[in-house]
């Protein structure tokens, strides 16, 4: 989710949250028989109030509230939804002086491609997204339960100063997500 995107789901969360809280306060207010809550429903026009869905106006507000709200989260979920894809970098080659366009997909692919052939790895998948703003080289890896989370670490962190040199300064992240399988058998620890 990018960063744009967040803030306005922050934002209607926030303001969903007071108008509901304020409602709740009020209705609590009136239930604690608080003095001045108590005053302000009784100057409600009540004969008024009853008599609006009576009006022409009533049925269009309510269509037109409903396609509103419709319009607005279709448009909402389309922008939560929308893939974080990565565009090409442009690398530029020292000794041409030229720039060499680099897929960040296909950069991904052969990190993981590294990554699976250590020993231990069953499996790995890898994807170039936006996360936070920063095109990063996402790369999930499923290993055995007794690898060597050190020494795996090590080289993940080879991997990814390859692939930062690889770019020539460009910034962008490498992430490896590491899951253990769970074991076979229970280990059993001895004192």
């Amino acid at each position: 989710m990018r960063h744009r995107t967040a803030a306005v789901n922050r934002v209607i969360v926030l303001l969903v949250g007071l108008a509901l809280l304020g409602f709740g306060a009020y209705a609590m207010a009136w239930d604690l028989q608080v003095p001045i809550v108590r005053e302000w429903v009784s100057r409600y026009d009540r004969a008024r109030v009853t008599a609006l869905p009576d009006q022409d106006w009533w049925g269009w507000a309510l269509a037109a509230t409903v396609v509103v709200g419709l319009v607005f989260g279709i448009v909402l979920l389309a922008l939560d939804l929308t893939r974080r894809r990565t565009s090409p970098v442009a690398v530029p080659d020292r000794e041409s002086g030229t720039y060499v366009t680099v897929d960040l997909g296909s950069l991904a692919n052969g990190v993981a491609s590294e990554l699976a052939q250590y020993p231990g790895v069953r499996q790995t998948r890898a994807r170039a997204v936006i996360e936070r703003g920063l095109p990063t080289l996402s790369i999930v890896v499923t290993a055995d339960p007794t690898l060597d989370i050190y020494d795996f670490t090590r080289k993940s962190e080879d991997v990814a100063s390859w692939v930062a040199s690889t770019l020539g300064g460009e910034e962008v992240a490498t992430q490896v997500l590491l899951h253990l399988d769970r074991a076979d058998h229970p280990v059993h620890v001895e004192n």
